[in-house]
């Protein structure tokens, strides 16, 4: 790895403050690096090239950049969405200098014929070139980050990847690292496998991960547990045309204690139970929804106005009435054309006291932790790389 003698790199930290520090709170993981990436963008736009992060705590950059003491207000968006929802979380995000690194003193340092000589910056430095490394693969859009190093491609080729069985595949990716040698700065690249859920419908997941597991629902409630899925019985589109993806992340199968407090809970007969059967308030027989227990499309809608006249977003069916009614019959009787599909087992995709159940379509590569060692024959590494 060769770096240029003159090269300084500036180094921030970052903090993410929520503006309405009575109900929010700090933002980790893809949250997080979603609102650094709005920050970078809106803030520090001529700047980009220059920057890389960790998309956690740091950002490094080339240049010392112009700092507001006060901070920069970001309002939270997804990608695809053009401009943030009037109910948009908003956060305040500070940045303060923590040093400037020169790479020349870490050259001069590996070069030194002193071995007694110590260098206290030495750590700092390759943390920092690792944080360089690791910015494009973080930022790539086709490819994904386990952890601060491992990589791997969101579409890989055929010959990268390898099923497991009951829902999983092996693929290929690799990690990088920057470390330091005698007389150099190398940089590690290392082949790495990860197990993933495979991309698909989640009813035929759910229906392979059974036969593989002789139906046993407490192990599928475990399989599933944290698996972002996007829903797609409700499509969005921004200006370009492109559809918004909506993406819940599944905490369990419906349950018979889901709710518990609310004035209209869910009615949940069973665990695992199914569409037919999970039933939830809609509001009363007139039309207005329940204060306590609103439909997910009536959640999902409310506060939600159009600019200046226009119709408020509706991002859901219309209900068919009040009372209680089954997750199947909703869908039947409401506007949307096709529901999915009728799953055997209603998962819960809600992270609040409020219940969502779904039948849903989910695209994602999140690596399973407990899958068994991965061997491959093969010894061609196909490489990620980044810009120039």
């Amino acid at each position: 790895m060769v770096a240029h003698k003159d090269l300084m790199l500036f180094r921030y930290s970052i903090e993410i403050i929520p503006v309405d520090t009575g109900v929010g709170r700090v933002p980790t993981g893809k949250r997080a690096k979603r609102v650094i990436e709005l920050l970078v963008e809106e803030h520090f736009s001529e700047h980009k090239n220059s920057i890389a992060t960790d998309y956690k705590s740091n950002l490094i950059c080339r240049s010392e950049l112009p700092i507001d003491e006060e901070g920069y207000l970001v309002r939270y968006r997804s990608e695809d969405e053009d401009e943030p929802s009037q109910n948009a979380k908003a956060y305040r995000l500070r940045l303060q200098s923590t040093g400037t690194l020169a790479v020349s003193e870490l050259m001069d340092y590996l070069t030194s014929s002193h071995a007694s000589t110590l260098f206290g910056s030495k750590d700092e430095i390759i943390q920092a070139l690792n944080i360089v490394m690791g910015h494009h693969p973080k930022s790539a859009s086709n490819i994904f980050s386990v952890g601060a190093n491992k990589h791997f491609e969101l579409a890989p080729a055929a010959f990268e990847t390898m099923s497991l069985g009951g829902g999983l595949q092996a693929i290929r990716g690799f990690f990088i690292s920057v470390r330091s040698a005698t007389c150099r700065i190398l940089l590690n690249v290392q082949v790495k496998h990860a197990a993933c859920y495979e991309e698909g419908l989640l009813g035929p997941l759910i229906s392979t991960y059974l036969s593989h597991n002789d139906r046993n629902m407490v192990r599928l409630a475990t399989f599933l547990k944290r698996v972002r899925v996007r829903v797609t019985h409700i499509i969005r589109k921004n200006r370009e045309g492109r559809e918004i993806f909506r993406i819940k992340t599944i905490t369990g199968l419906a349950t018979p204690g889901d709710g518990h407090g609310l004035q209209y809970p869910p009615i949940v007969p069973k665990f695992a139970a199914g569409a037919k059967e999970v039933k939830f308030h809609l509001g009363s027989p007139e039309g207005q929804p329940s204060t306590s227990q609103p439909s997910a499309s009536q959640q999902s809608s409310a506060g939600k106005k159009g600019k200046k006249g226009k119709k408020p977003i509706k991002e859901g069916p219309e209900p068919p009435g009040g009372g209680y009614i089954s997750v199947y019959d909703f869908f039947q009787r409401s506007k949307v054309s096709a529901y999915p599909r009728v799953l055997e087992t209603m998962v819960n995709a809600s992270a609040s006291p409020r219940h969502h159940y779904h039948g849903s379509q989910y695209a994602c590569y999140q690596c399973w932790n407990s899958a068994e060692p991965i061997v491959f024959t093969t010894r061609r590494l196909r490489c990620l790389a980044w810009p120039a």
